[in-house]
């Protein structure tokens, strides 16, 4: 996957997707355009000790496409999907057992206000 990392906001480092993301999970497939911007994995403030807020290829992925998701409510997938997305992807890109449990239950505990706005 390739990305730009640029201009740090008041979030942090802003991604822009360089190239399109494609992604299947079960029986849906996810395509993340060209040129999408997000802030990487969305941590609450507690968890920093162990999943980090800056950019992170172990999970770079699971959050550009979890960001898509939620921001663009793409009609066929749930939150709950979308943050089992996250889960795998983050899993198959290499992050722990552990640290991959704390950013799960994170997005599935804290990330409703996200969802629906």
């Amino acid at each position: 996957m390739l990305v730009n990392i640029h201009s740090a906001d008041s979030k942090g480092d802003i991604i822009t997707l360089a190239e399109e993301l494609k992604v299947e999970f079960r029986d849906k497939t996810v395509v993340v355009p060209v040129g999408f911007q997000c802030d990487g994995a969305s941590v609450p403030r507690f968890l920093w000790s162990t999943v980090s807020p800056q950019v992170d290829p172990r999970t770079l992925r699971g959050a550009v496409v979890h960001d898509y998701l939620y921001r663009n409510l793409v009609p066929e997938w749930t939150r709950k999907e979308a943050d089992e997305l996250f889960y795998e992807l983050i899993r198959a890109d290499g992050l722990s057992w552990w640290k991959s449990q704390k950013a799960y239950w994170g997005v599935r505990l804290f990330g409703s206000g996200a969802w629906q706005e």
